[in-house]
């Protein structure tokens, strides 16, 4: 039997495990927030795998933790050896650890979607140069650092909307009520928009939904700087619990669902119900990415008068979901 290890990095990754059902011996992971569901799914089959650190403000510390950095990478290979892994499963192409491991390991690799990034490119080539620069002067792995993209020549490329040879259990939807769900990403977090960017786009959205706006956060988003944005605009309020997002579309519902840009627009199957609208808050490339993507089935407005026709189209009627043209394999 083939030893195969598998990196997931978030709840969508182990979905789409479980939604595919690979066997899998070895479940690498680094990030601690996943250990629970990690451990629950797979029982005995956990890798921690540790992670990088950030640079303290202190030169002394810094210096040390540059060093530690460097190490980690080396520490990471002793402990995959004696797993004799054959084959490995990755999300993620362009992170320092990905590509380390993936350099180290001799046989097939597997690419499985990561999310709306496998496909398009939402950020510029220089701000994932300039990240990337960064992180080798931070003693993270170097090699390919300055680039979005691995060699996907060497890997079998599996995602859901363009090859379609990955499935995915699509959650059943509550019944629609007058609301609309705003999807965050955390772009303010990950330095693409400012706090005022986001609350001025986001105010255009509330104006426009002619319902109750509910602000579903993404688990990565500063919540101390995120209440009292939301507070400060009329007709949004935080998104009731539980705040994961099958959870939440299960048992709130909701006229339509909106986002700048975010995965979990893919993930809810309601592509008719669904919109991006990065040009409301200033992002004309993700405007540019995502319209240019093929394979998009969720619609993209141009600006707030689309926008506007769009939510004013979903008042009227129950909603319905439309998910047999773009539903992946299975």
């Amino acid at each position: 039997m083939t030893v195969t290890a598998v990196l997931p990095r978030s709840s969508l990754h182990l979905a789409l495990l479980d939604a595919n059902d690979p066997r899998i011996d070895h479940v690498l992971y680094r990030d601690s927030h996943l250990r629970e569901d990690i451990e629950r799914r797979y029982p005995g089959k956990a890798v921690y795998l540790g992670r990088e650190g950030r640079l303290p403000r202190n030169p002394r510390g810094a210096m040390r933790q540059i060093a530690e950095n460097r190490a980690y990478y080396g520490r990471v290979r002793e402990m995959l050896e004696p797993l004799g892994i054959e084959r490995l499963i990755l999300f993620l192409e362009g992170e320092p650890l990905e590509r380390m491991i993936a350099d180290w390991f001799e046989g097939p690799i597997e690419l499985w979607e990561e999310g709306l990034s496998h496909y398009i490119d939402l950020t510029s080539p220089l701000w994932y140069a300039a990240r990337g620069a960064a992180q080798i002067v931070s003693g993270f792995y170097p090699r390919g650092a300055l680039r979005r993209r691995a060699d996907r020549g060497r890997m079998i490329v599996r995602d859901r909307f363009e090859r379609r040879n990955l499935a995915w259990d699509y959650p059943v939807l509550a019944a629609p009520e007058d609301a609309v769900l705003f999807i965050g990403s955390p772009l303010v977090d990950d330095g693409i928009l400012t706090r005022e960017q986001l609350a001025a786009g986001l105010a255009q959205v509330a104006r426009i939904a002619g319902v109750p706006l509910h602000y579903l956060p993404h688990p990565r988003e500063d919540r101390s700087g995120l209440l009292p944005m939301l507070a400060g605009i009329d007709n949004v309020a935080m998104a009731p619990d539980p705040h994961g997002l099958t959870r939440h579309v299960t048992q709130h519902g909701y006229r339509a669902f909106v986002a700048p840009v975010s995965t979990a627009l893919l993930d809810l199957g309601a592509f008719d119900n669904s919109l991006f609208v990065p040009a409301l808050f200033g992002e004309k490339r993700m405007d540019q990415a995502l319209r240019s993507w093929s394979a998009n089935p969720v619609k993209v407005a141009a600006d707030v008068n689309e926008a506007a026709a769009f939510l004013s189209s979903r008042k009227a009627a129950p909603l319905h979901q439309l998910r047999a043209e773009a539903s992946p394999a299975g």
